[in-house]
């Protein structure tokens, strides 16, 4: 059997194939969202937390300092800034970041549906896993 016949006979299952399109999917509303929360940012339609002419003096410090000097809570408080034009372009980001999450809780349900019980405790761990992590929890180190 030479290498295209196998390439031939491989076929995704429907839910590889959800998952991929919700992956893609995902990912161009996520970079429609980072693109438009910059130009939000750029054209000056949302003043920014941190005014535009102390960025070049911040950007030698730590992130710790840019927080402080900017007043920007750590961990997920700041999303109690979205509306500045500098901290909304974090939505695209937190957006993608959490991408993975929704198509693995799309897939266990996919698996479900089809009574794959142990390949949907396994995403559905996996959707724990990924949750625990972006929560802050566990947060370690002085970062």
């Amino acid at each position: 059997m030479n290498t295209m016949d196998v390439k031939n006979e491989i076929k995704a299952s429907p839910a590889q194939l959800r998952y991929a399109d919700t992956l893609f999917y995902g990912s161009l509303i996520g970079f429609v969202t980072m693109l438009i929360t910059y130009a939000l940012y750029v054209f000056g339609v949302l003043e920014p937390q941190i005014p535009l002419d102390e960025m070049p003096r911040l950007w030698t410090h730590s992130a710790a300092a840019y927080r402080a000097a900017g007043n920007i809570p750590q961990g997920w408080g700041w999303l109690a800034l979205v509306g500045k034009g500098d901290i909304c372009n974090f939505l695209g980001i937190a957006f993608l970041a959490a991408l993975t999450i929704f198509c693995f809780v799309q897939l266990a349900w996919s698996l479900a549906r089809r009574k794959q019980w142990l390949m949907m405790c396994i995403a559905i761990a996996e959707v724990l896993v990924l949750s625990l992590a972006a929560s802050g929890v566990l947060v370690a180190g002085a970062h």
